[in-house]
């Protein structure tokens, strides 16, 4: 990775706008409380010596996860809303509408609880082998770049 000049990590709000040394940096960065809703927008930057600059895939930092392991538990989580808005106010009944629409027939909805799935930011107990796989694929990305006098690089003149 001697071509990598430096790092950057964005989140939505752009709260880490100085270079970092390494991807790792870069990572817990996203991972910090500083960061803005990570699991919502967020990027890491490769800055090349010779001006380009490679987007990592947000795939090595990112990971889905499902709200409910299981059909049964899905549907324990729609029969407890449903109970929960018929006693309680109207904002009640619109807990959970992100997962599924309360107005949908409870087949739908616990349809919809059990495939739904939310991004999250990859745990920091994964670092090492995130930034390994991150880095080898980075070695990679590097050595397909056409050189800086292909066409279509940039131009030192």
């Amino acid at each position: 990775l001697d071509q990598v000049f430096a790092f950057r990590a964005f989140d939505f709000r752009n709260r880490f706008p100085d270079p970092l040394p390494n991807f790792r940096a870069a990572l817990e960065c996203l991972q910090s409380e500083d960061a803005y809703m990570p699991d919502v927008e967020a990027q890491i930057r490769a800055y090349l010596k010779d001006g380009r600059s490679i987007a990592i895939p947000n795939s090595f930092f990112w990971v889905e996860q499902k709200p409910f392991a299981s059909l049964a538990e899905a549907q324990s989580w729609v029969q407890a809303r449903q109970k929960r808005a018929a006693k309680g106010s109207p904002l009640d009944r619109l807990a959970g509408s992100l997962i599924s629409n309360p107005d949908d027939p409870t087949e739908k909805q616990v349809r919809d609880a059990v495939t739904m799935t939310f991004t999250k930011m990859v745990s920091k107990a994964d670092n090492e082998a995130v930034c390994a796989s991150a880095e080898r694929w980075l070695r990679e990305a590097i050595r397909a770049l056409p050189k800086s006098n292909d066409v279509g690089a940039p131009n030192d003149d």
